[in-house]
């Protein structure tokens, strides 16, 4: 097992089973889901609070915005479980590792195989629509949900009677994120490339190639002026202010040596997590970094085990999980 290279451990916990993902409350506690279908509730101090085993193979888990519910998403549809980690209901029916809670915390959205679900919080149906392909990524656009499935990104309204708005794209999309001020939509995609749609402004759109391996991780800045992707070992960041990214040069971090498997931008948004298959969470300043010229890691973790997820606490520290069933919270160095 490697050491911490640098910085500070809060803390080091055990969990059940390969992490897969992790997020943090409001309050400061900890889900954590592995890859056995395994929930484990840790509290802001790493003490396990609460352990149960949720579904058959878990995939991504997110808390409601007043973390009295949490939504753990599996191999086999999405699990709604009340703030003690009990479930109260859900919905089966196929792979889900696309979910968002809506900013007031009245709506959950899932991909549930091919269709999008929207869940109230107690966990019943309010109302679904069919895609022809798998929804790989969920996200909230004001009042409107948004999917990426085959074919681009699809803009629902609340009545599934309404046809959803259509931003295309021939391809398989693998994630989806959606700038907080609500101007851009990102796509991360099976054939290596990255493309973007201004939100509401028809033809205003690009694709951005080069990665040298399909963008299995995506995610903007806090105030929507940077979008950090990974597809391969490096992470590219481009520049969204002013009128996007068209002509730019990104920025480029380096501090892996196999591919980026997370990205996740603290709450300030001026510090940037990576974790990688190599068993590394790299830590970066991206706006100090200089567009065309490498950038390398302020602050790294590592251990002999691939990491496998990347998070913040709402106090800046750094949340880190591997396949090795760890989870670590980190001070970052300077932050």
């Amino acid at each position: 097992m490697s050491a911490l290279v640098t910085g500070t451990a809060s803390w080091r916990a055990e969990v059940d089973g390969a992490v897969v993902a992790l997020a943090a409350s409001r309050d400061g506690r900890i889900a954590v889901v592995g890859a056995e279908g395994s929930l484990t509730l840790l509290s802001a101090d790493g003490a396990v609070e609460h352990t149960a085993a949720v579904s058959r193979g878990g995939l991504a888990v997110a808390w409601s915005p007043h973390a009295d519910r949490i939504a753990v998403g599996s191999v086999d549809g999405v699990d709604v479980l009340d703030g003690t980690g009990a479930v109260i209901g859900g919905h089966r029916g196929g792979w889900c590792s696309a979910m968002a809670w809506s900013v007031d915390g009245t709506r959950l959205a899932a991909g549930v195989g091919r269709t999008l679900i929207v869940l109230n919080p107690d966990g019943t149906q309010r109302w679904t629509a069919r895609r022809d392909s798998t929804v790989t990524g969920v996200a909230w656009i004001k009042s409107r949900v948004a999917t990426a499935a085959y074919g681009g990104v699809f803009l629902h309204d609340r009545s599934p009677a309404v046809a959803p708005d259509v931003m295309a794209f021939t391809g398989s999309l693998l994630r989806l994120s959606i700038s907080p001020n609500r101007r851009w939509a990102a796509s991360g995609n099976q054939d290596a490339t990255l493309h973007v749609w201004g939100v509401g402004r028809r033809g205003d759109e690009l694709s951005m190639a080069g990665y040298p391996s399909k963008i299995s991780a995506l995610e903007f800045s806090p105030d929507s002026s940077l979008l950090a992707s990974g597809g391969g070992p490096d992470v590219t960041v481009w520049d969204f202010t002013g009128a996007g990214p068209r002509g730019s040069t990104p920025r480029i971090l380096q501090g892996h040596q196999q591919v980026v498997t997370a990205v996740a931008w603290s709450p300030d948004g001026d510090l940037l997590a990576g974790s990688g298959a190599d068993g590394r969470v790299a830590v970066w300043r991206p706006r100090r970094a200089v567009p065309g010229s490498p950038a390398a890691a302020v602050d790294l973790l590592a251990r002999d085990s691939s990491a496998t997820a990347a998070g913040w606490d709402g106090g800046g520290r750094l949340l880190a999980g591997w396949a090795d069933s760890t989870v670590v919270a980190h001070v970052v160095v300077g932050a």
